[in-house]
C-alpha cells in the first residue's frame, strides 16, 4: 500500500540510503573502518529491534508534508537518542533542514535554510 503513494525511485533511493553509511558525528576515534563498521551495526541493531523506525517510513512522512527533493540526510546520536538531520529543497525553492526523532518519526525542529 505504501508504495502507490511513493514513487518506486523514491523507495529505491530511500532503500539504497538506509545501507549506505550512516553518519555519526559524535563518534569519531580516527579509524574510519571501525567507525563506519560499528555505526552501520548499531543503525541494523536499532532497526532490527524495533528502536527506530525504517528510513522508508521516516522520509515518506517527511516528504508528504514536504514535497521536494532530499538534498542531505545524516543520524546522529544526540545524548543517546538519535535523530535524523534532513535537508529537503521543497517546490518552491526553499531549502528546509529538520530534525526528525528516528524513533517516533515527529519533527523535532525545522528551519529554513539562509
Amino acid at each position: 500500500m505504501f508504495s502507490r503513494f511513493v514513487p518506486k525511485w523514491l523507495l529505491a533511493a530511500c532503500l539504497l540510503l538506509a545501507v549506505a553509511t550512516p553518519a555519526f558525528a559524535d563518534w569519531d576515534d580516527g579509524d574510519d573502518d571501525d567507525d563506519y563498521r560499528r555505526d552501520q551495526d548499531i543503525v541494523w541493531n536499532a532497526r532490527k529491534s524495533g528502536q527506530i523506525l525504517p528510513l522508508e517510513v521516516i522520509l515518506g512522512s517527511v516528504l508528504q508534508r514536504y514535497p521536494g527533493e532530499v538534498l542531505k540526510l545524516e543520524l546522529d546520536d544526540d545524548d543517546g537518542e538519535l535523530i535524523y538531520e534532513i535537508e529537503v529543497l521543497t517546490r518552491r525553492g526553499i531549502v528546509l533542514e529538520m530534525d526528525v526523532d528516528a524513533r517516533t518519526g515527529s519533527i523535532l525542529d525545522i528551519e529554513e535554510d539562509d
